[in-house]
């Protein structure tokens, strides 16, 4: 956790100074939001299946429950209709493991996801109430995972690519995007313009 938030703190610093050069504008954007049907939930589901044949089908997987994806991000406008920044994106889950012949509950697996992606949107439509965009960022995603006495935690390549994005309103805007990474394929919530 420590990795994280210093790698956050370095990244927003030097963000802060290359942008602090320029004096016309600055703009600074604060994203919180949530996100649907994400690559994490998608990898979970493929290593189940995977787990469950790797055991010869003595271990089953079920009941998986996704917190959805909760993002926290920060941008900064250029001249142009460039932002640059980064998202911070949280998911937690839990899964019920049993053995597949007897039926019998075997305990829990649980697991988190912690995201940096930085990220670049370029604004199609740039007007002060209504704005369309299209972004991508990649990063790291520090996983882990525990059952019973045994964890496990690794670093993984971290994604987003959003076609199209959507925001509604000035100072404060609602936001839309249709993605797919590890915000999810839809996610939304507000952003805060200072």
């Amino acid at each position: 956790m420590k990795k994280v938030l210093i790698f956050v703190c370095l990244y927003l610093s030097i963000c802060l100074c290359s942008f602090a050069q320029n004096t016309t504008q600055r703009k600074l954007t604060l994203t919180a939001g949530y996100g649907l049907v994400t690559v994490p939930q998608m990898v979970e589901g493929l290593s189940d299946i995977l787990g469950t044949a790797i055991t010869g089908g003595t271990i089953r997987y079920d009941d998986a429950t996704f917190s959805g994806a909760l993002i926290a991000g920060i941008k900064f406008s250029t001249q142009n209709k460039w932002k640059y920044g980064v998202d911070v994106v949280y998911e937690k889950f839990t899964k019920k493991v049993y053995n597949n012949s007897s039926g019998q509950y075997l305990g829990d697996s649980e697991g988190k996801y912690w995201s940096i992606i930085p990220r670049v949107d370029y604004y199609w439509l740039n007007n002060p109430v209504f704005r369309l965009y299209s972004g991508i960022g990649a990063g790291a995603s520090f996983a882990s995972q525990k059952y019973e006495n045994n964890s496990d935690s690794r670093v993984v390549f971290a994604f987003n690519v959003a076609p199209i994005g959507f925001e509604l309103g000035n100072a404060i805007a609602l936001f839309g995007e249709t993605s797919f990474g590890y915000n999810g394929i839809l996610n939304a919530g507000i952003r805060l313009r200072l």
